[in-house]
């Protein structure tokens, strides 16, 4: 049946986490005309169980978009952690316990919420721009004109309507596929989805518990001797989740493995502990598989997000993290260069920093789902005999940092304009702090009051780069101003700088290492926009970025990885100039 036909800026197939959070931001970033599809019913979609941790890197980014405080308000916020043994017994410094020092940040847990819950907290925060899901709405068919330039209408879609019948044709500028595992976008365009899909398979249980453990609500391992690694994850609304592995003498004991047959198993996996389940409120069993789309950006205008090009076990719980972080580092270079602000080539970025880090987790989860069914790493080099849930401890604390999201890094790269080496590197700091990193987040505080305030509520994400100028202290001003007069004259007459001000494209705030009555009367001049003062006697801020005495000008890009780091003399608006040069 023929239908009707429009157009749209960007298409986004799927409505899990990350399609909802690719959507949310390019309608939040504005001047742009954006659909999100799924071919599920809501109600589908509205089943329990699924993703359900956020680690801090997540919870950081979504702080930026604004979407934290409600999740805050609905998430368990899990910060204790403990690893039993077979015998029931306390194993320090295994399983789960990296997440006892994920320091840094004020997100120092794992925010526990399940998909569920947060999926509808992310489909308001969507509606509220004027964006409502579309389903159940499945997409037919897909293809590309090569004939139309890029960065216009040259993607054409048919999409079925399961509620009504109905077909439509849709032209779109961007096609983005965050369609899950079996992603529709993936098959129709032919990407190959490497890798392998092991014969590993899980059982995940949720539900309302009375136990006799001795920590229920927390992050938990036992160490089963018939049941994996199992995980016992405490969730919000006082709910508990237990995980184990489904070998094949759990799968020959029962003609048919239902619920039943799950919280039987369920009841075993946790011995010599005891629980009953009061409710259950869903299971699966899944299989887990490690596969990598072959390209992430295929003709220019079609993209993969999320599950959809890259697949990996729960082992880890990185699924979601990986997922969002896809939506986040693509959705604000795709609203830069919709807008005619950023070069188109800048989309190339988001396969070129994103691939790496899905690589790194593919390997990491290839070993943790063998360890978490009570066998060795392949290629294992080391002690035959050796504990594998030794081994798992110790890849899970070596990991720490990359599990949490704080050490995700992008590399400097000759055909990457965003993580540039600059003329300033940090010469002291608690710990490295260069560009491709992340941007801490620190506390800061405000003139006249001193309330203290945060450095990611103060640079939200709105697609807009950010200069943060750390301003000389006092030590080594004498004749030289807190910030050089040369800095101040040199922004006025760069046009470059300047225009990019006005569209939005980039701010600038200034830090001062003391307070004052007065951020004027300490700079000797007008600031250049909002002034925060550091700690007061202790230069915190300061020492975690690194800074010495003589200042300098560190640049964060819109999803607060540092882009640049320059030093506070007479070429750095020059420098400047060249680093946003090759991306506007």
């Amino acid at each position: 049946m023929q239908g009707s036909t429009a157009s749209v800026d960007v298409l986004i197939v799927g409505a899990g986490p990350v399609g909802l959070i690719t959507a949310f931001q390019l309608a939040k970033f504005g001047g742009v005309s954006v659909r999100i599809v799924e071919k599920h019913a809501k109600s589908m979609q509205d089943a329990y169980g699924r993703a359900i941790t956020l680690f801090p890197r997540t919870s950081e980014m979504l702080d930026q978009l604004g979407l934290a405080d409600e999740l805050l308000q609905n998430c368990f916020a899990c910060r204790d952690t403990v690893t039993y043994d077979a015998r029931g017994q306390e194993v320090p410094g295994r399983g789960w316990s990296f997440m006892n020092r994920m320091t840094d940040t004020s997100f120092d847990f794992a925010l526990v919420l399940r998909q569920k819950f947060q999926e509808e907290i992310f489909r308001k925060a969507m509606r509220r721009h004027n964006v409502q899901v579309e389903a159940p709405v499945e997409l037919i068919s897909a293809s590309v004109d090569h004939g139309v330039p890029p960065t216009d209408y040259r993607v054409k879609v048919a999409l079925h309507n399961h509620h009504d019948g109905t077909h439509e044709t849709v032209k779109c500028r961007y096609l983005i596929g965050c369609d899950g595992g079996r992603s529709s976008v993936r098959r129709l365009f032919n990407i190959p989805f490497e890798g392998s899909k092991t014969e590993d398979k899980w059982v995940r249980i949720d539900g309302q518990i009375t136990t006799n453990l001795p920590k229920p609500r927390s992050y938990c391992s036992i160490e089963s001797p018939t049941h994996g690694n199992v995980l016992w994850a405490a969730l919000d609304h006082g709910a508990t989740r237990i995980g184990y592995a489904f070998t094949d003498d759990r799968a020959d004991a029962y003609p048919e493995f239902d619920e039943a047959a799950a919280v039987k198993e369920a009841i075993a996996a946790v011995k010599p502990f005891h629980i009953e389940f009061d409710r259950v409120d869903w299971w699966t069993i899944y299989t887990v598989g490690q596969r990598i789309a072959s390209t992430f950006f295929l003709d220019e205008c079609v993209f993969l997000a999320g599950d959809a090009c890259h697949t990996h076990s729960s082992g880890a719980a990185q699924g979601m993290n990986t997922g969002i972080h896809d939506a986040v580092n693509l959705a604000w270079k795709v609203s830069l260069v919709l807008r005619g602000l950023a070069k188109p080539n800048l989309l190339q970025t988001y396969q070129a920093e994103r691939l790496p880090n899905v690589q790194r987790l593919i390997q990491y989860d290839k070993d943790i789902s063998r360890l978490m069914t009570n066998r060795l790493p392949e290629g294992w080099q080391g002690d035959s005999d050796a504990d594998v849930n030794a081994v798992l401890g110790k890849l899970l604390e070596e990991a720490g940092s990359f599990s949490s999201g704080l050490g995700i890094f992008y590399d400097i790269r000759e055909d990457n304009p965003l993580n540039a080496k600059g003329s300033y590197s940090t010469g002291r700091g608690d710990m490295p702090v260069k560009p491709g990193m992340r941007g801490p987040d620190i506390t800061l505080y405000h003139p006249g009051t001193f309330e203290s305030t945060r450095l990611i509520r103060e640079l939200p994400n709105e697609a807009c780069f950010s200069v943060m100028v750390f301003a000389a202290s006092p030590s080594v001003r004498d004749d030289r101003m807190a910030v050089p007069e040369t800095l101040y004259q040199d922004l006025k007459g760069s046009s470059v700088l300047q225009s990019l001000t006005a569209k939005g494209c980039l701010k600038f705030i200034t830090i001062l290492p003391d307070r004052g009555p007065s951020p004027y009367e300490i700079l000797g001049n007008e600031p250049l926009s909002r002034v925060y003062y550091d700690t007061q006697g202790d230069s915190v801020a300061y020492r975690r970025y690194g800074i010495s005495t003589r200042g300098a000008i560190i640049v964060l890009r819109p999803d607060g990885w540092i882009g640049v780091m320059t030093a506070l003399d007479n070429e750095a608006v020059s420098e400047l100039e060249d680093y946003f040069g090759r991306i506007f």
